[in-house]
């Protein structure tokens, strides 16, 4: 009877210890999930609320406003792939960097539109989500529109990717940003300054990544303007904000990693790529000292 009674009094404060840790982690387990839920529903309010800025005023210029301001919100609060979306019908049709009309190719839906600068920092905020899905819509939509830019304007391009890189993009996004940037080089003026960008954009995408093939590959897009590079006689090149210097021998070497791609079919692509800027390269022999001329990243600071 002792004993029994000695075990009881051992076992009641360990059963009533065990019940309490039991009860301490379901209601922590409540909590979380009730904190979790909480997040959520803000989220989704705050959402709601970024989505009435669509809302049409009947003033152009406030309507643009407001779909800007709803696309930068919708983006920061996690619905990047959602703003990509929406992108895609309020991006409104732009003039070309050589000043003419483009055609139309997409129907205007929408009563407003945002600006090419504000729908490349959706993008850009889009490309920095370390979501794969969201980043790929963003790099496609971002080639898509490559004929609006220009490569001299900074503004006209995101700052992620401009002398410098993100590496864990999924594969087409990087192709895709790629040829985003050749497109817009293509149909940029024909000048010195366009000329840096694109060498400055294309080494920091080289520098920016490990694999062989990223590296192959701008490697033999880099070859393709190099000697349109070498004769304008820059020695030093001024990156992107933060970025640093590089010199010429270092664009060189980036040149020197280029190799064929194993893909028959991505392999011809970047050839025609390369048959294009090595034409469009030869004919930028004028530096530009246009107002702004200072702004792109690869202004050239000494030669």
């Amino acid at each position: 009877m002792g004993d029994a009674l000695a075990m009881l009094a051992i076992l009641v404060p360990a059963s009533v210890t065990v019940v309490g840790y039991l009860f301490k982690r379901q209601a922590d387990h409540r909590l979380v999930q009730e904190q979790s839920k909480s997040e959520k529903e803000l989220r989704l309010d705050a959402a709601m609320k970024a989505a009435a800025l669509f809302e049409p005023t009947g003033s152009d210029a406030h309507d643009s406003a407001k779909a800007a301001a709803g696309l930068l919100a919708l983006t920061n609060l996690g619905f990047a792939d959602l703003a990509i979306a929406l992108l895609v019908d309020l991006w409104s049709p732009y003039h070309s960097p050589a000043g003419e009309t483009l055609p139309v190719t997409e129907p205007v839906t929408t009563p407003f539109h945002v600006s090419k600068e504000t729908a490349v920092q959706v993008i850009d905020a889009a490309l920095q989500t370390g979501e794969p899905e969201a980043q790929l819509m963003a790099a496609e939509l971002l080639c898509r529109k490559a004929p609006m830019l220009c490569i001299t304007e900074s503004l006209d391009w995101p700052s992620s990717v401009n002398s410098a890189w993100i590496e864990s993009l999924p594969d087409t996004a990087k192709l895709l940003i790629v040829d985003a940037l050749v497109q817009m080089a293509l149909v940029s003026p024909h000048t010195e300054n366009a000329l840096r960008e694109l060498a400055i954009r294309l080494y920091g995408i080289s520098t920016g990544d490990q694999d062989k093939r990223v590296k192959g590959c701008i490697g033999t897009l880099i070859c393709s303007i190099l000697p349109a590079v070498e004769a304008m006689g820059y020695e030093d090149f001024l990156m992107g904000p933060g970025h640093g210097h590089i010199r010429l021998e270092q664009i060189q070497h980036a040149a020197s990693l280029h190799s064929d791609n194993p893909d028959g079919y991505l392999e011809k692509i970047v050839m025609d790529r390369c048959k294009k800027l090595q034409a469009w390269s030869a004919q930028c022999t004028e530096l530009s000292l246009s107002t702004g001329a200072l702004a792109p990243a690869s202004c050239v600071v000494s030669r």
